[in-house]
């Protein structure tokens, strides 16, 4: 089986591959070389960067995971009052510093000076306090709502302070600032074409719908002197193979979400490097609502069905890994090898698990969606199918684009969804996204979040150590029962871009989709 480094890994430049078909010339991409004058002195390098992106961002509801589309251009034009840096520490961004008080219920941050959004309006403390009020209502649906919520007071003493007054200790506040769903935005997020606008190092400044936005660099930006690139045309690519050729011709710099199917095509290029890491954790997840999968057994019966081993092969080409359990990293201390390996496949026990919930011969029919964009989705699903049929559980495929999937996993219009839960930092608190708020494709629909809401914000408020350990294998057990959702495993992500490209860091694990943060220090050389 092949394996990932933890740490995100660059690949070999090895050959030539030559003879890409001409995919996107029409669209008036920029040449990746700089020219040379008549007197042979090189010209300045053109600082216009082409994406090959994966998928069109369905939209920007503030502090909503709305997926990696989504959230990887508003790490271009937003911008917390955290960030990361490029090996994935919180580093400073809008706040210079912040101190925080011995009991730790107390954040004091210092805004940068002369903040401003793209549109010109200045960015004050207040807006802070707006941002962070609305992240803690529930039925605005923000992927942190509950983290936000513990804040009991923020003030604004003047522009440049916020102080953050929390109900109880929350360990990793501070990376759940620098996620960037949770950046700061001004009264109006969204413009009038309903692109982000933000205080981000690149601002859009075109958008045609179903084709590309075209990003500039945003004077306002408080580091705008180190940006380096100028423009950044995001061409819309959702077929994998498009956006692989289209590097290898040279018609675009850049691309996200590299299929593993590619990796090896991609390390053979000439010119062009690929950066591979761990990615997020995929899970065949449920309709608690109604009909058998309501039923904990028949969940459990599922989980023994399925065969990880063969869906991490299928979905990754054996890069990721084959585990269950909570979606905590194999590489975390609070990893849980025991309660990750307890649903080993097992027919004949998912069959009498079947026989107690009332299904002796199976005869369950049930829908699963998945989508046809993005490789790993099918393929798992036709996995799923195939196990169940064994112990006599009918899957209906239902697939289509990355959009439709979002539509109908957000309204729960599934009994199974080939999908998984959502992470944003590098702390085992960030699980409290799969079992906590409102509805959403990246959570189970209907899932009874009392059985772990106590424990997640206990686990949430207690330092690292053995008793915070505890916690998450207390929560563990739980979700062993009460089977939400099943895991099969951390997947692998990978960006692919040109040797000119310098500065971009790809980041690993939870917050792999927030790699596009270093772009504001990236640099074309040719």
């Amino acid at each position: 089986m092949n394996t990932l480094n933890i740490r995100p890994r660059r690949g070999a430049r090895l050959g030539v591959v030559a003879g890409a078909t001409a995919l996107v010339l029409g669209l008036g991409l920029t040449g990746c070389a700089g020219d040379s004058s008549a007197g042979g002195t090189d010209a300045a390098v053109d600082q216009t960067l082409t994406i090959g992106f994966s998928a069109e961002p369905p939209g920007f509801k503030t502090g909503v995971d709305q997926g990696s589309a989504n959230r990887q251009l508003i790490t271009l034009v937003r911008r917390g009052l955290l960030s990361y840096g490029p090996d994935g520490d919180v580093v400073p961004a809008l706040a210079s510093d912040y101190e925080v008080s011995e009991d730790g219920l107390t954040y004091t941050f210092t805004l940068r000076d002369g903040l401003a959004f793209s549109n010109g309006d200045p960015l004050t403390a207040a807006d802070v306090k707006r941002t962070y009020e609305y992240l803690a209502v529930p039925e605005n649906g923000a992927a942190d709502q509950t983290s936000f919520a513990n804040i009991a007071a923020i003030e604004a003493p003047d522009d440049t302070t916020v102080v953050l007054t929390l109900a109880e200790p929350q360990t990793a506040l501070p990376k759940i600032i620098a996620n960037p769903l949770n950046a700061i935005v001004p009264e109006e997020p969204v413009d009038a074409n309903g692109v982000p606008v933000g205080a981000g190092p690149f601002m859009v400044t075109d958008y045609k719908k179903g084709v590309s936005y075209t990003l500039e660099a945003d004077p306002n930006y408080y580091e705008a002197d180190s940006v380096e690139l100028e423009e950044i045309e995001m061409i819309f690519m959702a077929d994998a193979q498009t956006r692989v050729k289209a590097l290898v011709s040279g018609q675009v710099q850049f691309i996200d979400y590299v299929p593993a199917t590619d990796y090896a095509t991609i390390e053979k290029t000439n010119g062009v490097t690929l950066d591979t890491a761990h990615g997020l954790y995929g899970a065949l997840q449920f309709n608690l609502t109604e009909g058998p999968v309501a039923i904990p057994e028949v969940r459990q019966a599922i989980a023994y069905a399925l065969d990880l081993d063969a869906l991490n092969e299928v979905g990754t080409l054996g890069y990721g890994t084959a585990s269950g359990g909570l979606p905590i990293s194999e590489d975390s201390e609070y990893y849980d090898e025991e309660q990750a390996t307890h649903y080993a496949q097992d027919l004949d026990k998912a069959k009498e698990l079947l026989a107690e919930a009332g299904f002796p011969d199976g005869g369950i029919d049930l829908t699963l969606l998945t989508n046809s964009q993005y490789f790993g989705h099918s393929e798992r699903a036709q996995v799923v199918k195939s196990d169940l049929e064994k112990i006599g559980i009918t899957a209906e495929i239902e697939t289509g684009d990355y959009a439709n999937m979002i539509a109908k996993g957000n309204n729960g219009s599934y009994d199974l969804m080939i999908g998984g839960p959502p992470a944003a930092i590098n702390d085992p608190s960030s699980i409290t996204g799969a079992f906590i708020g409102g509805p959403t494709f990246v959570r189970s629909f209907g899932i009874n979040q009392d059985l772990y809401a106590e424990l997640l914000d206990k686990g949430a408020q207690t330092p690292d150590g053995p008793e915070r350990a505890e916690i998450y294998h207390e929560l563990g057990e739980i979700y062993l029962e009460d089977v939400p959702f099943v895991t099969w495993g951390q997947g692998t992500a990978a960006y692919a871009y040109t040797d000119a490209l310098e500065g971009f860091e790809m980041l690993n694990g939870p917050i792999v989709y927030s790699s596009m943060y270093s772009l504001a220090g990236a640099r074309l050389t040719e």
